[in-house]
């Protein structure tokens, strides 16, 4: 018995809870824009990846929706706020993307979490439409 216990208690030390780790201070940005060229825009975007790496973004997704003109919204996770910002408002990156076709001034806005949780006050609430009963 004793030594059961002392191997959990040589096990339970070596464990680190999830809590003990560093918690990340990273910034999300959404950005959109009309572009001119929905294939040419991704062909300049997607040449990008590794400036846009090394400059601190972690993961984007990309939504499109054709028109004329073509919108695009991008959200970005980044390494930090200061890091999203430099990169956006760099002149090299404000140049590509007029190269890439951008029409539109870019709207961009910063959040501090998960895009999963961005909710504005102006969404219709969520309501259930199970009209089914249990009885």
């Amino acid at each position: 018995m004793t030594r059961l216990l002392l191997a959990a208690l040589i096990t339970l030390a070596t464990l680190q809870p999830v809590t003990s780790q560093t918690p990340t201070d990273t910034a999300w940005m959404m950005v959109q824009h009309d572009v001119a060229d929905l294939e040419a825009w991704r062909d300049v975007f997607d040449s990008g990846l590794s400036a846009r790496q090394s400059a601190g973004e972690l993961q984007f997704e990309i939504v499109t929706m054709d028109g004329p003109p073509a919108t695009v919204l991008a959200i970005f996770e980044w390494t930090s706020e200061e890091a999203a910002l430099a990169f956006v408002n760099d002149p090299v990156v404000r140049n590509a993307m007029t190269s890439a076709g951008v029409i539109s001034e870019p709207v961009i806005t910063l959040h501090d979490n998960d895009p999963r949780y961005w909710i504005t006050s102006d969404e219709p609430a969520v309501t259930s439409t199970d009209t089914t009963s249990n009885n």
